[in-house]
């Protein structure tokens, strides 16, 4: 018996001993988090080597207080992010990842001090700032290291090769970082333990290996590739490897995958639960073949060119729970997709998004897919009413429709068993919803796009039930009413409120508005008052706020330095007075800022000028003084359009203005503006060039995510009204088109400069009502896509340009009023005008003017009528021209009216082909009228 205690003994002694080896050779099996055991202290070199690491950072805003003060110095485990072994006590952990969203990070250099932590596996420094540095050599020495995590934190350079060395490393994170391009990956093919692999946002133009260094990582279970430039897979690269069967999710979104991506994919068919290639070059028809992927849980295929349907197989995989094909160009009708579908993925599937496609059809029943929870259909051709069925989807919680030619009406029938609904989008389209006055919704929605469906005329009462909405869109619901008591109060949870184009009413004073809102809009209603509760929003995220269109008063308050992360100013068309506060420059991430139409007055302060971003400024119809300003040419860099129309501004125009080189529109009219026009007008190179469709304050290059959701943003456009062949228009969309110089209504004296002629796309010149003098250029004809042109009541002289003739899409002419001579040069174009055109100019001749000029042939006396003072009389010649205009109009009508029926069908020929009969009109009108006033005088002549 004693032998066998003495046996057991040994055993128990044996395995303890045979533990603590194993603490020993493997500190990875406990360490001490934070506080961890008292009695267990660091080791003291490791404690010194992270002193020195501390000595080459910046730590404005002392992360890392606690490294070494009196009460813990001794103990380097309880230090900030530092994690150790609770039975050693090495340093296990090295933690200090920044706040990605407070920006406060850790700036300066790693120390090689940190080679002294031998038992290191994790090390995580992502969202600092080391200052564009490359990532140490060193780093590849840590045989112990298992997870280094290195995103956005601004190392530069190139990746050092030493990385590789690394064999036990299992995750590896390096994004968005500013390394040079990157040749190869050949480096990673060492890191044979590598399970998870994510080099997003990485320039990989050139690594045309990526495909053949995955494949030799047999561990690899997470590839995320996204945004790297990253060059189409070559086919023949990937035919010799044993693929590993490990491999589950694969993110190569946003990069130049073409369809060779699908025979790769196919190679893990055994394997992969998610599969993210949106933003590709995807194009064709989905493989038929993916379908034969069942493990597949998630499909994500966004904003590609993928033509056709889905195949029959997928609906054959019976663990798909997500499917998404956004934004193609995916065609046939919606029920054949659900049809397809209805096979054992309707049980699983849980996420459909077809939206943004060319799918047709009515809405069908999905009633069948139990376990469906996201329905995204908008922005397609789907038509029909929304399915009472779709009631008995208890677990929905997003349903969009938004954007399609539905119509019908949407009750408590088809919401009252949606108890699961946080999201719903049923905008744009002609529904209305008809709820009773006390239903009392059994959902709390936090997304609401309603815009454009029916909801009036009174203000929906159910809406005061929703205490949890980020998102709420009524705009444009036909909603005629006054604003209730109950709404004044707005949810905390509110972030984004459109309410725009209704006629609403009500006092803006009262509303508390959530500090946090990032989108405020209520344009187009009939509020009023002050605009003082706006300042309420405090919260620093507000990127848009619109309250044009309405009966707001008073000044506006001092409280822009809230907002430093506005993009869109719009307070136009109210009857806003004062100053500009001064706080205006706080804005300095500022693209649009329109006041048009109120009463402002002031100087246009300097403090604007810190406004630099900013594309879009209307100023026009107030009552601002002084000259105008030369920063804004020194301090808009990327001004597209400024307007400053209809104020007091006096003195000259500002040469620095010619440094816009980007200005398409330039507005300066119906001011007290003297002085010569800039002969540097020639620098507006943007007017020079043709342009595309203006796309409102966002440009290409847009990247701050500033928007609760910045497609809203993004889809902003600006609306800018100009004078355009003699009346106002109102652009939008097409502003971008549009090139414009307006300097009239002015006391402007000089020459025309020579330069404006080099604005070869110059759409719009109107000069008109100053005092310039000398001659029109002679090559104005160059202007070839001059529409219109105003150059009336100056002192220009000199015969009419021949080259003015040339100006083939110029529908608006007046020269009148000014002291040119000569003959109006013949050709069709000039010839088209009417007389008052030319009018007020006493030695000028031609047609369409009445008096002829010298040298042409004229009638024999006895053929003009002779009135009662000895005159000719040329009413003779007015009604013949009358009785041949209207034999011709008939003529013409019968051999035209079967070509103009044919193309009235289509709605975009229909609306030219009113607005060419409208100008005709006109024409006509000022024709008759010129030629019974003519009449009327010869037959009323003044007598001194």
């Amino acid at each position: 018996m004693s032998m066998i205690m003495d046996r057991r003994s040994l055993r128990l002694l044996h395995a303890f001993a045979f533990l603590m080896l194993l603490l020993h050779l493997n500190p990875a099996l406990g360490f001490i988090s934070g506080v961890g055991d008292a009695n267990v202290r660091c080791i003291e070199r490791e404690r010194q080597a992270l002193l020195e690491f501390k000595k080459g950072l910046v730590d404005g805003y002392d992360i890392l207080s606690s490294w070494g003060s009196q009460d813990q110095k001794k103990n380097c485990c309880k230090w900030k992010g530092v994690h150790c072994s609770k039975h050693t006590g090495h340093v296990l952990e090295l933690d200090l990842r920044g706040d990605s969203e407070k920006t406060q990070p850790l700036r300066g250099k790693l120390s090689s001090s940190l080679l002294e932590l031998h038992h290191l596996s994790s090390l995580d420094l992502s969202y600092n700032d080391f200052n564009m540095s490359k990532i140490p050599e060193f780093l590849g020495s840590f045989n112990n290291l298992k997870h280094l995590y290195l995103l956005e934190a601004e190392f530069g350079g190139t990746i050092p090769y030493e990385l590789g060395n690394l064999s036990h490393l299992e995750s590896i994170d390096l994004s968005a970082n500013n390394f040079n391009n990157v040749a190869n990956l050949q480096w990673l093919s060492h890191l044979s333990s590598l399970k998870e692999l994510v080099l997003n946002s990485i320039n990989l133009s050139e690594a045309y290996d990526w495909a053949d260094v995955v494949n030799r990582l047999p561990y690899l279970t997470s590839l995320s590739l996204s945004s790297c430039d990253l060059p189409p897979i070559v086919p023949s690269t990937h035919t010799h490897f044993n693929y590993s069967k490990s491999l589950t999710a694969v993110d190569l979104s946003d990069n130049h995958q073409n369809s060779s991506i699908f025979g790769w994919l196919l190679n893990f068919n055994t394997s992969l639960v998610e599969i993210n290639l949106s933003s590709n070059q995807l194009k064709g028809s989905i493989p038929d073949a993916l379908g034969k992927m069942n493990s597949l849980d998630s499909l994500n295929f966004d904003k590609n060119q993928l033509e056709g349907s889905i195949p029959k197989s997928f609906g054959n995989i019976c663990t798909l729970s997500s499917l998404s094909l956004s934004n193609n160009r995916l065609s046939g009708q919606l029920v054949e997709f659900i049809n397809i579908l209805s096979g054992c993925a309707k049980n699983s599937l849980e996420m459909l998004d077809l939206s943004l496609n060319q799918i047709t059809g009515s809405l069908p029943d999905f009633s069948t897919f139990s376990s469906l929870k996201e329905i995204y259909v908008g922005t397609n051709n789907i038509t029909g009413t929304v399915p009472k069925d779709i009631g008995n989807l208890h677990q929905l919680e997003v349903f969009d429709v938004s954007n399609n030619s539905m119509h019908g009406v949407v009750t408590e029938v088809h919401l009252s068993n949606l108890s699961n609904l946080w999201s719903l989008d049923l905008s744009l389209n002609s529904l209305a919803l008809q709820l009773n006055k006390e239903w009392v919704p059994p959902f709390q929605l936090r997304v609401m796009y309603l815009s454009s469906c029916k909801l009036g005329p009174r203000f929906p009462s159910w809406l005061q039930t929703q205490w949890n909405i980020s998102i709420l869109d009524i705009s444009n619901t036909g909603i005629s009413d006054k604003i209730p008591k109950w709404f004044v109060e707005l949810p905390p949870t509110l972030q984004y409120l459109d309410v725009s184009f209704n006629q609403l009413e009500g006092q803006l004073s009262p509303f508390v508005f959530p500090p946090k809102m990032t989108l405020l809009s209520i344009a187009e209603n009939l509020f009023s008052g002050t605009i003082s509760s706006v300042c309420k929003i405090t919260g620093g995220v507000l990127n848009f706020l619109d309250l044009s269109g309405n009966l707001l008063s008073g000044e506006i308050p001092d409280c822009f330095m809230h907002w430093r992360k506005l993009v869109i100013l719009d307070l136009s068309g109210n009857n806003l007075s004062g100053k500009i506060p001064t706080s205006l420059g706080s804005l300095s991430q500022l693209r649009t800022l329109s006041l048009r139409n109120n009463s402002f007055s002031g100087d246009l302060h300097l403090s604007m000028k810190n406004c630099s971003l900013l594309k879009f400024v209307d100023l026009g119809n107030n009552g601002f003084s002084g000259q105008v300003p030369a920063w804004i040419g020194e301090g808009l860099p990327v001004l597209n359009i400024l307007i400053l129309s209809s104020n007091k501004l006096s003195g000259s125009i500002p040469f620095e203005l010619c440094w816009l080189k980007y200005l398409r529109i330039l507005d300066l009219s119906l001011n007290d503006i003297s002085g010569n026009i800039p002969q540097c007008f020639n620098n507006f190179t943007a007017m020079a060039q043709k342009g595309d469709f203006f796309t409102g304050i966002i440009g290409s290059n847009y990247t701050d995510s500033y928007a609760y959701d910045i497609e809203d943003v993004e889809e902003y456009v600006d609306d800018a009204t100009v004078v355009m062949k003699g009346r106002e228009l109102e652009y939008g969309k097409y502003l971008g088109l549009l090139k414009l110089i307006n300097l009239a209504h002015n006391n402007l004296t000089g020459k025309l400069p020579s330069e404006i002629l080099s604005l070869l796309e110059l759409v719009v010149l109107n000069i008109s009502k100053n005092n310039l003098i000398g001659e029109i250029p002679q090559m104005i004809g160059q202007l070839t896509q001059l529409e219109s042109l105003d150059m009336s009541r100056n002192r220009f002289s000199g015969e009419i340009p021949s080259s003015m003739s040339e100006l083939h899409f110029l529908s608006y002419l007046d020269l009148s009023f000014n002291n040119l001579s000569g003959r109006i040069p013949l050709g069709t174009q000039l010839q088209s005008f009417d007389a008052n055109d030319f009018i007020g100019n006493w030695a000028l001749c031609g047609l369409p003017l009445p008096q002829k000029c010298l040298g042409e042939e004229t009638p024999n006396q006895s053929d003009q009528p002779i009135d009662r003072d000895g005159n000719e009389d040329n009413e003779a010649d007015g009604d013949k021209f009358e009785k041949w205009f209207y034999f011709g109009a008939g003529v013409g009508f019968v051999a035209s009216f079967g070509g103009i029926c044919v193309p009235l069908l289509k709605s975009s020929w229909r609306d030219d082909y009113f607005l060419l009969l409208d100008n005709m009109k006109d024409w006509l009108y000022s024709t008759k009228l010129v030629m019974c006033m003519a009449r009327l005088w010869r037959k009323f002549p003044s007598h001194g």
